[in-house]
């Protein structure tokens, strides 16, 4: 046998990329030591699922330093965090309020337990094709939902987004509180808000009940590495335990143990670390200011509750580019790699391991092709036969239980020939997993027209295959709730 992942990765090297990307450590770990850790289960090391030892005392720490009532080391990433967290407040048959713009892991946990999704739509900008945050009109949604459905027995939200966008999660509680209800939010992308006060509040002291964090994502760890806090009396941790116990692997690796604690020690024993890097971050948003074509996106203009400003969001909509396009100019030119793509904008993903010589190096980068974009002909991003790419300009109708069309006999057709037909896959764009369509979900003419303009621009829409898309075989008429 070839080995042919090994080789490739250890080619990247070579090649020089600068990484504003995930994970956080930025390719600054030594190998060496890392494989020195590999090991398992032996006599005097401990147990991740029966911590009595040094995990059971790291994990203490963290308790201490977050202000928990418990928090866990997860080595599956924040998927498993959701997981557990969803299954450990949910029975089957169960409702919950999701954030329409949750990651696939919550629709997998709703599927999981059969329970019945209420979806709650954050403010959307047609402008960026972009969730926002969850502003006044969605907690009085709530406040309806909460009155009109006796069966809800949790709330889970996003919050910050992919994109840094963060929504008052003490004004959400505040409405679930008298109701006993739980409130599970998904911070995978703001496990460093904790280590800086230039950053938000982070969702585990604004009164969140259960908190996941992507480590890898924002601190110098290695990727799959997450947290989940709980942070109050509301949810039995012995309950969270048993959860773990059934999603997390029984073989954890304590590699990723030691990257975990390593990189959260590192950043919070380094606050002049995490300084330069926010200097960093500061400096370079005020010489964005100056670009003519491409800007950053900023909370003040798109009047959002909160916003991290260690997401470099590139709105590219004003230029004479597309943000595939500026992330492509970036990697073959400039050797800057991006997190994601979209047609309106391109994301750069930072962390206290990027360096002042990095962001000059974004930054040259940036305004070399500002300068020349008007000598560049603009991408065709709408092809005549599609609508404009709006994520949810028309909310889906669920027909069907997830779980029942998921067991149940499923087809592929050709996309063009799928209206009125039910979806039996997920079809989402990745990044980040935002479903456009879910199992059970009625398939209308505005909806293809809308994954037609997600294609047409080279978005990743993993679930179609040379264009057709998995539907329902059920003769049964379509009964719409």
């Amino acid at each position: 046998m070839e080995m042919i992942i090994c080789k490739k990765l250890m080619e990247l090297n070579k090649e020089k990329r600068i990484p504003f990307h995930m994970p956080g450590h930025k390719r600054k770990l030594s190998a060496q030591d890392i494989i020195q850790m590999d090991i398992t289960e032996i006599r005097g090391y401990d147990n991740l699922h029966h911590p009595e030892g040094m995990i059971l005392e790291s994990m203490e720490q963290l308790k201490e330093f977050y202000g928990t009532q418990k928090s866990w080391y997860l080595i599956n990433g924040s998927t498993v965090g959701i997981l557990a967290s969803v299954s450990a407040v949910c029975q089957p048959g169960d409702e919950i309020i999701m954030a329409r713009n949750c990651h696939k892991s919550v629709y997998n946990a709703a599927r999981l337990l059969h329970l019945n999704p209420v979806y709650l739509y954050p403010e959307y900008s047609e402008e960026y094709d972009m969730f926002l945050d969850i502003r006044e009109k969605q907690k009085e949604e709530i406040k309806i939902l909460l009155e009109k459905h006796s069966k809800i027995k949790a709330v889970v939200i996003i919050s910050p987004t992919y994109e840094g966008v963060v929504s008052d999660v003490a004004g959400i509680k505040e409405i679930l509180a008298p109701y006993g209800i739980p409130l599970i939010v998904d911070e995978a992308h703001g496990a460093h808000f904790a280590f800086s006060g230039d950053f938000p509040e982070s969702a585990v002291s604004c009164g969140a009940d259960l908190v996941i964090q992507s480590i890898h994502k924002t601190l110098p760890c290695v990727t799959q590495t997450a947290l989940l806090h709980l942070c109050s009396e509301l949810v039995p941790a012995d309950r969270i335990e048993e959860m773990l116990s059934i999603y997390e692997t029984s073989s954890p690796s304590y590699l990723l143990l030691a990257s975990a604690e390593y990189g959260i020690c590192y950043t919070q024993e380094h606050p002049d670390r995490m300084q330069e890097y926010v200097d960093n971050l500061k400096k370079f948003r005020r010489k964005c200011a100056k670009l003519k074509h491409i800007s950053l996106f900023t909370p003040e203009e798109n009047q959002v509750y909160d916003y991290d400003i260690g997401k470099l969001v590139f709105l590219t909509k004003s230029s004479n580019l597309s943000g595939a396009e500026l992330f492509r100019f970036l990697l073959d030119r400039f050797h800057i790699e991006c997190e994601m793509e979209t047609a309106f904008y391109c994301i750069a993903m930072t962390s206290i391991n990027d360096t002042a010589e990095s962001f000059e190096r974004l930054e040259e980068a940036i305004f070399a092709i500002d300068e020349e974009l008007e000598c560049v002909p603009r991408m065709d991003t709408e092809d005549p036969e599609t609508t404009k790419g709006v994520l949810f300009s028309q909310k889906p109708v669920q027909c069907r239980p997830v779980w029942e069309v998921k067991n149940g006999e499923k087809k592929r057709i050709p996309l063009e020939e799928s209206m009125d037909e039910i979806a039996a896959d997920y079809i989402y764009l990745y990044p980040p997993g935002i479903p456009v369509l879910v199992p059970g979900e009625k398939i209308t003419k505005e909806i293809v027209a809308n994954i037609k303009y997600y294609l047409y621009n080279g978005y990743n829409v993993p679930a179609l295959s040379e264009g057709t898309i998995e539907v329902s075989c059920s003769g049964d008429p379509l009964e719409e709730s």
